[in-house]
């Protein structure tokens, strides 16, 4: 019997049901945000814990989620050997963290940091304390064993160090409900699957409540919101009659009604104090931090469809995760060992059976000593309930064996690492024997304070300190040639480009872009994919808008993709065609879905699916080419244009207005046929103006409308309240219309101000070519769940046409160019803006509205659409040589035909690498990297400090891109130094749920990060993992003041989450940002 069920309960008041949500959502912090798949953002996966330092916030993500912070030594140590970190290196990250010690070993004179080096390099020799007495007598002869041993055992601090089998319990009791939760106790004490039996109904339940639009049977109730349908729908679930909970419905059934009071009442059960309310939520949370990631998202959405119409929060989540866990732990406890499952009953337990305790876990974590057989039955160990009151009667002596056993095997694990360290330092054994007792002691204690679980910081620092000093090392060359530049003797007149194409900063564009230059007369700049201009974008035939541009802006102006006013005709077709296709596709999902078609409907369409199984499989090219003629056969081609330009208040009036009359003509043609459609024009306006004000008029001005409809003024009420309620012709309504009306668009004043942003913050001011090309980026592949992730990550993981689109359409425009005149910055007039969007799966270039292009650019396009052409050609070629699944390609093979393959192959895992390997973020001009092969791993953000004297446009690059640069970086570094906890593990295992992400196989956590074939290449890291590099070209001073003036960017550098170089334009030299008064020059 639960102990709410033997006294009344009282109900919690408000007071504390605020203060119990605020700590549910503040212990949730540490939970990154999970987006949806269709839009998958990078993010860093610890981003709640970035007011920690970096090596912190490893340590709690370890805690936490389990997570590894850092690549394995053995990897490091690979690097080491390729010569890729550098001895100087080393040294400088172990001189950071290293007292200047020194002690004497024979005649060699060791300092502490030639010791960690040793460690680092040759690892401590350190093995489990089970086998290290056989290793040792196989390392060493039996008397230099036996001598060795015999002198740890003397060691002062050797002796300070040995644990008694009490300290099982001293250490449990301290770590419980603060590193672990009662369920992970149980589990890791008695054998117990609490945890899996938690996450399984979480998942159940969670997966069936958030689905959006996969289940072909949906759950029922969900209006409710989560937590009520649990309550309703659990009742007809058998899981807790087969998880063993007693009085299982009657529990449910006694729920409250709030889930803030179940929390409350599951907390009072579980008797955890409140001291340890916050991180035990965390701890809950993070058992499944996929799923609470995206509920927290979710919850936060306050305008999302799904959230408005299904609510869920992390306090809903928590109240159906402590009843579990509460329920289980007590059953599992009271089997055990024949208590309740709460706090101070398993606290009170590990106190009075302290040397049990000990014993059993002992046993469990190393098993019985092979000389400890013959006097203890290990079946007392494995007993039903558990033994662990007969292993307290365990007489003294028995356990004093027991200790010295262990405390033997430790000395041994001593012993091999002084082996391992005579071995790495090249220093005689006997010299180590010899050595006085205070020096082994210091020596061995060195070592305990450095162990092998956190060398990965000394690493990281040695392998980020010799990347950067090798990547300056390889601008050398640009920083003469620029310094010269800068001269005004050296300066030269320079003369109009053939074309100038403005690329995303993406690392993918950084080969093309020099491909492209290679070509001849072209001129590239680089600038975040939405090219600055933050739209919520309507597609044609879209169902949904998206958000076009980084997740860190709000989006004002909402643009839409229209037919243009000559497509009259054809957009009605093209829209019939349309929906005959929608209808068709939903008919085919609903059949594949569906309980019963199978049986009956493969014979009669399995053939289809077997034409598509059979081309997509042998011959996936020719079969993409194949669906792409028969699509061009069958949809009527449409040419389309963007609603820049924003609509008057007058003309949004009218616009709904309009909206209004066709509805009410449309309702009178239904109801009354030809006499509805007999009623005038003016009549029609009478009547919008009734249903909206709702004031009936007092004259005769309807009696033309009565007599022709036959009506009374009954039925004239009634044709206005049906108006309002079923068809929304209200004020309200009209409200809403126009204030979405009103934010689609810009106004000229507008137009020119994101125009003129965006050119000034490239520093692109001056010497326009004929032809600009704003070319945005995305992806195509297939059989991808994580095809978003490949998209433009500043276009909110879209495709970032549209903003192209936008852009180049107000840039064209007279009045845009005339008011940029007025501000200094003219434009040519035979300067034309041109959208396009580079695939970076296939490496081809699409260019958008070409019907824009004046006659006089003919040439000019077809020149450039050559060189894309041929850039694209030669970066394919590139990119191919870095696939490990792709031959050596010769000068014959089309590597365009071989890159659009991969694209469409069905069964290709890798359709390319996407963002990995990146480890630069420049800001600066082009001259400073131009005709460098920075082999894709560099984001390239233009940016001449000249022109900005203040700082103000550099402020903005600091504030938007190099934050969502650092998220991509964090992405791509924990998805590498652990796939499985902060990546998403192989595609192999993964299947959609719900069409918001994946898990491994049938029931597992949402996969939060990027796939092993994303970031590894076989059992090797492909992306190389280190905090990213922000290479600035501008003032130091002018750097540390935006830094100063913005607390993300503090928060980011003070605690290393990612280094700002400065490249010092005078000087030329580059430094490493400490603090604001402190830079570091960087040789």
């Amino acid at each position: 019997m639960s102990m709410l069920e033997t006294k009344e309960r009282v109900a919690p008041n408000d007071f504390e049901r605020m203060e119990l949500s605020s700590l549910v959502n503040l212990a949730g912090e540490p939970i990154s945000h999970f987006w949806p798949m269709k839009t998958f953002i990078h993010h860093n996966p610890l981003h709640g814990l970035e007011h920690l330092s970096f090596d912190e916030a490893v340590k709690m993500g370890k805690r936490f989620f389990g997570g590894r912070g850092h690549l394995p030594n053995s990897e490091y140590r690979n690097y080491y050997k390729e010569g890729r970190i550098t001895e100087e290196s080393i040294s400088d990250a172990i001189k950071n963290g290293a007292q200047n010690e020194t002690l004497n070993i024979g005649s060699r004179k060791l300092s502490r940091q030639e010791v960690l080096r040793s460690l680092l390099i040759h690892g401590t020799g350190k093995i489990a304390t089970d086998v290290s007495s056989a290793i040792l007598q196989q390392s060493l002869s039996p008397s230099d064993a036996k001598t060795l041993s015999e002198k740890i055992q003397g060691l002062p601090k050797c002796k300070a160090r040995r644990e008694s089998l009490r300290s099982y319990a001293s250490r449990d009791q301290v770590e419980l409900a603060v590193q672990y939760t009662l369920g992970e106790w149980c589990d890791q004490t008695l054998g117990t699957k609490v945890q899996d039996q938690i996450n399984g109904e979480l998942i159940k339940w969670c997966g069936g409540f958030l689905d959006e639009g996969h289940a072909p049977w949906t759950m029922p109730f969900r209006k409710k919101n989560f937590y009520n349908v649990w309550k309703e729908l659990v009742l007809e679930d058998a899981s807790g009659t087969l998880l063993g909970i007693p009085d299982w419905k009657s529990k449910i059934h006694n729920l409250p009604n709030r889930p803030e009071d179940a929390v409350l009442e599951s907390l009072s059960l579980l008797a955890i104090p409140k001291a340890l309310w916050h991180d035990y939520f965390t701890l809950q949370l993070a058992q499944l931090s996929g799923w609470a990631g995206f509920i927290k998202w979710r919850a936060e959405q306050l305008d999302y469809e799904w959230q408005r119409a299904f609510p869920i929060d992390l306090v809903m989540y928590m109240a159906v995760r402590l009843f579990y866990e509460r329920e289980l732990t007590a059953l599992a406890c009271q089997d055990k060992l024949a208590i309740d499952g709460s706090y101070t009953s398993i606290q009170s337990y590990m106190t009075q059976h302290a040397v049990g305790y000990g014993l059993h876990k002992e046993y469990h974590m190393r098993g019985l000593p092979d000389e400890m057989s013959g006097r203890l039955d290990a079946s007392l160990f494995v007993q039903n309930p558990l033994s662990i009151d007969a292993l307290d009667q365990c007489d003294s002596e028995l356990i004093s064996s027991w200790e010295e056993i262990r405390q033997q095997q430790e000395t041994d694990v001593q012993a091999l690492i002084v082996l391992q360290l005579s071995r790495s330092l090249d220093i005689p054994l006997q010299d180590f024997l010899e050595s006085a007792p205070e020096a082994l002691d210091s020596l061995l204690e060195w070592v305990d304070q450095f162990p092998e679980s956190q060398h990965g910081p000394t690493w990281l620092k040695a392998f980020e300190s010799s990347y950067l000093k090798g990547f300056v090392k390889h601008l050398s060359p640009n920083l003469q040639k620029l310094g010269k530049s800068d001269l005004p003797e050296e300066q030269v007149p320079v003369s109009r480009p053939l074309a100038q194409a403005i690329f995303c900063i993406d690392v993918r564009s950084e080969g093309f872009r020099r491909r492209l230059e290679e070509v001849g007369g072209n001129e590239t700049f680089g600038f975040a994919g939405f090219f600055g201009v933050p739209i919520c974008y309507q597609g044609y035939t879209s169902e949904l808008p998206t958000d076009q541009c980084p997740v860190l802006l709000n989006p004002k102006h909402i643009v839409k993709e229209i037919p243009r006013a000559y497509q009259g005709e054809a957009a009605e077709r093209f829209l019939e065609r349309h929906h005959l296709a929608k209808t068709g596709h939903t008919l085919l999902y609903d059949l594949k879905e569906n309980a019963i078609t199978p049986y009956i409907m493969v014979e009669a369409i399995g053939w289809f699916f077997g034409f598509k199984l059979f081309g997509q499989t042998l011959k996936p090219e020719w079969f993409k080419n194949a669906m792409s003629w028969m699509k061009k056969c069958l949809v009527v081609p449409i040419s389309t244009t963007l609603t820049v330009d924003k609509i008057q208040r007058d003309e949004a009036l009218e616009m709904v207005a309009s909206q209004h009359r066709a509805t009410i003509y449309r309702l009178l043609i239904e109801q009354y046929d030809q006499k509805g459609a007999a009623v005038s024009h003016d009549q029609v306006e009478r009547l919008r103006k009734l249903t909206v004000t709702q004031i009936l008029p007092t004259d005769n001005e309807n009696e033309e409308l009565y007599r022709l409809l036959e009506w009374s003024e009954a039925d004239l009420e009634q044709f206005i309240r049906v108006l309002r309620e079923d068809y929304h012709l209200h004020q309200r309504d009209i409200s809403r219309r126009m204030h979405r009306i009103t934010q689609t668009g810009f106004t000229v004043v507008e137009q020119a101000h994101f125009v003129e942003m965006a050119l000034r913050i490239l520093g692109f001011t001056k010497s326009f070519s004929r032809l600009v090309l704003f070319c945005a980026h995305g992806s195509s592949s297939d059989n991808n769940p994580y095809e978003s992730a490949l998209d433009c990550g500043a276009c909110g993981g879209n495709h970032g046409i549209s903003n192209a689109r936008a852009l180049a359409v107000m840039a064209n425009k007279a009045q845009v160019r005339q008011a940029l005149a007025q501000k200094g910055l003219v434009i040519p007039a035979d300067t034309h803006f041109l959208p396009g969007q580079h695939d970076t799966t296939t490496d081809e270039v699409q260019l958008f509205d070409l019907e824009e292009v004046p006659a006089t650019h003919r040439k000019d396009l077809l020149r450039l659409q050559r060189d894309l052409h041929e850039a694209g050609e030669k970066n394919s070629r590139e990119r191919l040589t870095r696939f490990p699944d792709e031959p050596i390609t010769n000068g014959t093979v089309k590597a365009l035909s071989r890159t659009k393959q991969r694209s469409v192959d069905w069964s290709q895992v890798r359709p390319e690498w996407g963002l990995s390997r990146h480890s630069t973020f420049i800001v600066g001009r082009r001259s400073l990297t131009q005709g460098m092969d920075l082999e894709g791993r560099a984001f390239l953000h233009s940016y001449d400090h000249s022109q900005d004297p203040k700082g103000r446009y550099l402020e903005i690059i600091m504030t938007a891109p190099v934050i969502v640069g650092n998220w991509i970086n964090m992405e791509h570094y924990f998805s590498t130094v652990d796939p499985m906890v902060y990546g998403s593990g192989s595609k192999v295992y993964h299947n959609i749920v719900g069409r918001l992400g994946v898990m491994y196989g049938s029931q597992s956590d949402l996969c939060v990060g990027l796939p092993t074939q994303t970031v590894l290449d076989g059992e090797r890291p492909y992306h190389e993992p280190m905090r990213l590099f922000t290479i600035i070209e501008a003032p130091l001073e002018i750097i540390s003041s935006i830094i100063v003036r913005h607390d993300i960017l503090q928060r980011l550098t003070k605690n290393q989450w990612i280094h700002i170089v400065a490249l010092d334009p005078v000087t030329m030299e580059f430094h490493l940002y400490k603090s604001p008064d402190n830079w570091q020059a960087v040789n």
